[in-house]
């Protein structure tokens, strides 16, 4: 990266998303290894100031510098995966921060295994009720028919006696039917007159 030369005057106010996204490429250039303020300010464009006074920024420097495997949560949008041969090359020196990085990626991958686990877990539960709703649409579809069947079949007298039926189903429909419009006119009525 470029460094800006100071032409004094007022500072320039960076923004979060600039500081943040030259972060991420400081973070995945030196995998493993501790970032430091000095460091960000030697290696990028932006001085040294400008990373201590931004608050979010530092924070997001001590979950990296806590787990190295950070900048994937830190940059959904970009992620990438840490190749071996620069988390070896970067570490090559420090044994124990190479185990740790080592182990936070055996971590990250023990939890995205368990979450595809439970991802599995509920596509084969969604399929077998996909499967019981296509079973019932069928026995709906079913009784409808043999229902449309039955219905034509009461009509005639020799039709309810093929099929046991004692009426025919078309006119106990409409029996229903106008009984209840002649329930609901009564009701009607009634309501008028303690209203007259």
């Amino acid at each position: 990266m470029i460094k800006e030369k100071n032409k004094g005057g007022r500072p320039t106010k960076y923004t979060y998303e600039e500081l943040r996204e030259t972060l991420l490429e400081y973070a995945h250039k030196h995998i493993g290894g501790q970032i430091k303020l000095a460091d960000l300010g030697r290696e990028t464009r932006f001085p040294q100031y400008v990373w201590k006074n931004n608050k979010e920024i530092r924070k997001d420097i001590e979950r990296l510098n806590k787990t190295p495997i950070e900048v994937v949560g830190l940059m959904k949008e970009q992620a990438f995966i840490v190749s071996a041969e620069d988390l070896v090359n970067n570490n090559y020196n420090n044994k124990k921060k190479l185990i740790d990085v080592v182990q936070q990626i055996i971590n990250a991958y023990e939890t995205t295994f368990e979450k595809a686990l439970k991802v599995e877990e509920l596509e084969n539960a969604l399929s077998c009720k996909e499967r019981e709703v296509n079973n019932l649409k069928e026995e709906v579809q079913h009784y409808k028919n043999k229902y449309k069947e039955l219905s034509v079949h009461s009509t005639t007298i020799r039709g309810r006696e093929e099929h046991g039926l004692n009426e025919n189903v078309l006119d106990i429909e409409r029996y229903y039917r106008e009984r209840r419009e002649n329930q609901n006119s009564e009701t009607e009525n009634e309501l008028a007159d303690l209203f007259k």
